[in-house]
């Protein structure tokens, strides 16, 4: 490698060797500065990861919490749908029933043995 550098038969001066002394200490200046920057960069990636793990972790809890809300509207939703279709069986029974009352009705008017007087009561307000 020196024969590269310096050739054969020429003496090598402290200019030459100062001249390469301070090229070195460039190139290390350069490395230095270089690797401080990436460091730099490295710490700055760090706390983004960091903020985005926090992130993440919040949307989880919050996703826990939604879903838990969600679950309860559910079961009350589906009490709500037993009481409706209960209540819709209970119309219809009825219903079954007010019509075999007025068939009943319209068969014993019918036959002029049953007749039905409906008294309405007015309340007089006192002032």
């Amino acid at each position: 490698m020196r024969e590269r550098l310096f050739p054969a038969g020429n003496p090598i001066s402290a200019l030459t060797i100062l001249s390469l002394l301070e090229r070195v200490a460039s190139i290390i200046d350069n490395v230095q500065s270089c690797q401080q920057r990436m460091e730099e960069r490295q710490q700055e990636l760090e706390n983004n990861i960091k903020t985005i793990q926090g992130d993440v972790l919040k949307l989880a809890k919050d996703h826990t919490d939604t879903s838990g809300t969600v679950e309860k509207l559910l079961q009350k939703t589906r009490k709500v749908s037993a009481n409706v279709k209960e209540v819709r069986t209970r119309v219809e029974k009825q219903n079954v029933r007010v019509k075999k009352v007025e068939s009943t009705q319209d068969e014993l008017l019918t036959r002029n043995k049953f007749r039905v007087v409906i008294y309405q009561v007015s309340r007089v307000s006192e002032c």
